[in-house]
């Protein structure tokens, strides 16, 4: 097992680090971190308004009026419907912050780049217009390979001074602006001959073309149940070598999870049942207590741990792992590094998620609505609110059993081994004064 731990060790490392300080993959992660405040007010929203009880719907309505749930659904849809016009500013001013350049020119550059990729259309009542599907999630490929390219692009011209140069004297942001002229002419001028380009193929569009070819292989392989299972493997895998991989890789993943998430919403608002099991919600189900489903860990542990130094961890952990906050247990118990502990850790997740996914698919359990959470609100009712449904509560209470009863024969085994360390230094200080 030493040996195993060290080979994995060897390998994982280096390259979890590599892809940790990848500029690119670090400016996506970034930019969704940056919009998903305003994601989580727009999900809040939503479930103010969509909450699952009659009683509830007809009380607001008496209040506000019949169409009070249109109204506040207003902001929900003006955040979601637009979504990749942020990202593809946001993934821009990210990237353009680690080359160190100027972010607000890169940031608008990207976004101008979208807009002209984006085909718009024509009306006689109302003239030139953007169609709004391709500014939600389904534009989101286009906008973040467009942010890095236009980026990369302007990164580049800047390196090789194609600027025009200001007199000393010209304050710094008229100098920035004027620096900014030459590249993003040139980018700009890249991205209409894109455009024009793909009218001339059977696509039309870049967009339909990435959504196609490449966004809708991709996101039916990462949603499926084998795609659920990698995932959570892939993180509990770098955190068994001490590596905080949920970020990475939820940063990597979750531009694919955005569309499942999207058509779900849509079905919740439109009365139907939500079509896709695979959602950021499904994994926000499944982390409780962090990565490893450590909660059920910490139960185990407060439940059944006869040694001192176990008991003492389960005591200063419980509190953060209501929340999923597990690093106390991690290195604590520890978890990390520990060959007979890193065996139920990485196995209970994949046992959660099959027993989820299954259920889910079935219909035994509501499927996610879409709605976002913060990670840190507690299982059980994270369930309720990610489902709508007393279902999504229920799993948990049974995953969390579940996750125990695997968690609990390994549990046993360094428990023995703590009090075997311990018995001596217990006997010695309840040895009589005679002796």
């Amino acid at each position: 097992m030493k040996n195993l731990m060290a080979a994995i060790e060897a390998k994982l490392m280096p390259l979890a680090g590599r892809m940790a300080q990848q500029r690119h993959l670090g400016a996506i992660r970034d930019a969704y971190i940056s919009f998903m405040p305003f994601i989580i007010v727009g999900s809040i929203l939503l479930v103010i308004s969509s909450f699952p009880s009659t009683a509830y719907q007809q009380f607001m309505a008496s209040i506000f009026g019949e169409g009070w749930s249109a109204t506040i659904e207003i902001p929900f849809n003006a955040i979601f419907s637009t979504m990749a016009v942020f990202i593809s500013f946001l993934v821009a001013y990210r990237l353009a912050e680690r080359y160190d350049i100027d972010k607000m020119s890169a940031g608008i550059l990207s976004l101008s780049c979208f807009l002209i990729l984006t085909p718009f259309a024509k009306t006689q009542e109302i003239g030139n217009l953007i169609p709004m599907e391709w500014l939600g999630s389904k534009g989101l490929f286009v906008a973040m390979l467009g942010a890095i390219t236009s980026t990369e692009l302007f990164a580049w011209m800047l390196s090789r001074n194609w600027v025009i140069r200001m007199p000393d004297g010209v304050p710094p942001a008229v100098q920035k602006s004027f620096a900014a002229l030459i590249p993003s002419l040139l980018i700009l001028v890249i991205a209409l001959a894109i455009r024009v380009l793909f009218a001339r193929t059977d696509y039309h569009t870049i967009h339909q073309f990435v959504y196609e070819v490449l966004a809708t292989p991709i996101r039916h392989f990462g949603t499926s149940y084998v795609g659920a299972l990698f995932t959570c493997f892939s993180i509990t895998s770098l955190w068994s070598v001490g590596i905080n991989s949920g970020s990475m890789v939820n940063g990597i993943l979750r531009p694919f999870w955005m569309e499942n998430q999207m058509e779900n919403l849509t079905a919740t608002q439109a009365g139907l049942l939500p079509p896709h099991v695979v959602t950021e919600q499904f994994y926000d189900m499944i982390w409780m207590g962090g990565a490893g489903a450590t909660l059920s860990l910490v139960i185990a542990m407060l439940l059944f741990a006869r040694s001192q130094h176990i008991k003492n961890v389960s005591r200063l952990a419980a509190g953060s792992s209501i929340f999923n906050i597990n690093e106390p247990v991690l290195f604590g118990l520890p978890v990390i590094m520990n060959p007979i502990m890193l065996i139920p850790f990485n196995l209970v997740p994949l046992v959660l998620v099959t027993v989820q996914y299954i259920t889910m698919s079935i219909g035994w359990v509501a499927t996610t609505t879409g709605v976002y959470i913060p990670w840190t609100l507690p299982p059980v009712l994270s369930g309720f609110i990610v489902t709508g449904h007393l279902s999504g509560a229920v799993i948990q209470l049974i995953n969390l059993l579940i996750g125990a009863i695997i968690y609990l024969p390994f549990l046993k085994v360094v428990d023995k081994q703590y009090r075997a360390n311990e018995t001596p230094e217990i006997s010695a200080t309840t040895k009589p004064a005679t002796e």
